[in-house]
């Protein structure tokens, strides 16, 4: 398998692509979505959660979703690929 290139270069690609999506504000802005949405609300069903298990997961939750939101932040609103990224998806064409 790993001696074809089609394969490896299918495998690049998605390295590629995954790099490019992971490099974008809004990526990490729905990130940050997924994880307030993660987070145990009232009337959740708890399972055999204690409330300090679910305050726990309430905190790791929250953190999660900010530093996700402040990732974005650090990428901006402005979400054009960069000369570089240009370049290696030239490449890889």
């Amino acid at each position: 398998m790993l001696d074809d290139p089609g394969y490896l270069d299918h495998f690049r690609g998605r390295v590629l692509q995954d790099a490019l999506t992971e490099a974008t504000a809004a990526y990490w802005w729905r990130r940050g979505d997924v994880f307030d949405a993660a987070r145990p609300r009232a009337g959740d069903f708890p399972g055999g959660a204690t409330e300090a298990d679910l305050d726990a997961a309430r905190r790791r939750c929250g953190a999660v979703a900010l530093a996700c939101r402040q990732r974005a932040a650090v990428y901006g609103l402005d979400d054009d690929v960069s000369y570089e990224v240009e370049a290696a998806l030239g490449e890889a064409a």
